[in-house]
């Protein structure tokens, strides 16, 4: 597989991707310095912007950088009140960035038969396989779908409190019918078969992904020695 693909940006394997799933966790719930936490963001958004997902990137540097700017200077001079009530929120919030980084670029950037695939070389029980698969499809159906809900208010033009209930009820409708659709789609391709799986799919972990994994390794002991 190749590290670089055709639009230039790295290509990095989906093992990879759950390890560093798994080392971001790790990292998140041991280190209590914010240095280390904002170089592993810092790193964390250098890599999805290296494989494409700038728009992302820049979205979460901004989340982060309020809630950093929050914590650190909103919070130790303002109201007691203010802070006693919503600094736990901000920094557990914080917390969860590096998950949440990690998981913008599985769900851009990985595609599905690939994820599965993955999946199964990490020897995962076919029973959570189903429905993981079964999500990550999910979601990007359901946010399809409210996209035309919105189109369509906009052609009929609906405005105010009408605009909540014109919204909500195709959306809980499309949303049991994109689960059923789904789920029939998957057992149609035999997911729910017990045999062997084959994939013309060839997964090779590269350069990129082992210096992904030392610094992932790295930042985790960083973080259980400092914590």
């Amino acid at each position: 597989m190749s590290s670089l693909s055709r639009n230039h940006t790295l290509k990095i394997d989906p093992r990879t991707e759950l390890l560093l799933l798994v080392m971001a966790n790790v990292v998140a719930f041991t280190q209590h310095s914010v240095w280390v936490e904002i170089t592993w963001v810092v790193l964390l958004l250098l890599l999805i912007i290296v494989c494409g997902c700038k728009k992302a990137a820049g979205k979460l540097a901004v989340a982060f950088g309020i809630f950093l700017f929050l914590q650190y200077y909103v919070f130790p001079n303002g109201p007691k009140m203010i802070a006693s009530s919503f600094t736990i929120i901000v920094s557990y919030a914080r917390k969860i960035f590096p998950c949440l980084i990690v998981g913008t670029l599985i769900l851009q950037k990985t595609p599905v038969r690939e994820f599965m695939v993955s999946l199964r070389k990490c020897h995962i029980p076919q029973g959570l396989i189903i429905p993981l698969s079964v999500t990550i499809r999910y979601f990007p159906a359901l946010k399809e779908e409210v996209g035309y809900i919105r189109d369509a208010m906009k052609l009929r033009d609906i405005h105010g409190a009408e605009k909540i209930e014109c919204l909500l009820v195709p959306i809980m409708i499309s949303a049991a019918t994109t689960a059923e659709e789904l789920s029939a789609a998957a057992v149609t391709r035999g997911i729910e078969n017990p045999a062997q799986k084959t994939s013309m799919i060839d997964m090779k972990f590269g350069v990129q992904d082992f210096v992904c994994l030392a610094l992932g390794a790295v930042f985790c002991v960083i973080s259980i020695a400092v914590g």
